[in-house]
């Protein structure tokens, strides 16, 4: 017969049991810490939608409001490219927005878009948002992914530049 696993006495079995449940413990509570933490920070970056107010805004004054917005929108996307450095792309975005979500919900609520006639303008809002929620994966992707080669590249260039072998053709 063989001797029993050393690992196993029976006699530490309470110290085992303690050592999981402090363990246990000890990951629960570092989980929760980060659940909250991300959650206030979400909730932080992304405005409540404002109840309708009045005066509300003809149809036609909606649409050129939605389309301010993705003006807007798209000119800061563009601006995703020239910014340097672009390892910090993400930050400067999600402060653009912010500013932009609240400006959103602003329009929302002066639109009425839940009543029957404004479906299609309904549409156009959460299309607009459902980019927004696009170009903000892109901009911590090209931040964390790319903006590092980016910056690196931009960096050889100027060191090349100022190389004396750069003015002579």
């Amino acid at each position: 017969m063989s001797e029993p696993d050393p690992r196993k006495d029976p006699r530490f079995r309470p110290f085992r049991a303690a050592a999981y449940g402090v363990y246990i413990a000890v990951v629960t509570a570092f989980c929760l810490a980060i659940t909250i933490s991300v959650t206030r920070s979400v909730a932080a970056m992304t405005p409540e939608r404002k109840p309708a107010a009045e005066p509300v805004l003809s149809y036609r004054e909606c649409l050129d409001g939605a389309d301010k917005l993705w003006s807007e929108l798209e000119s800061e996307r563009e601006k995703l490219v020239r910014t340097s450095p672009a390892s910090k792309v993400d930050q400067q975005w999600m402060d653009f927005r912010t500013v932009w979500l609240r400006r959103l919900s602003d329009q929302e609520a002066q639109c009425a878009l839940e009543s029957r006639d404004r479906t299609s303008l309904k549409e156009v809002y959460r299309r607009l948002e459902e980019v927004q929620d696009l170009y903000t994966i892109h901009a911590v992707q090209y931040a964390g992914e790319v903006g590092g080669a980016v910056d690196a590249l931009r960096g050889a260039f100027s060191a090349a530049r100022k190389n004396p072998a750069a003015g002579r053709f």
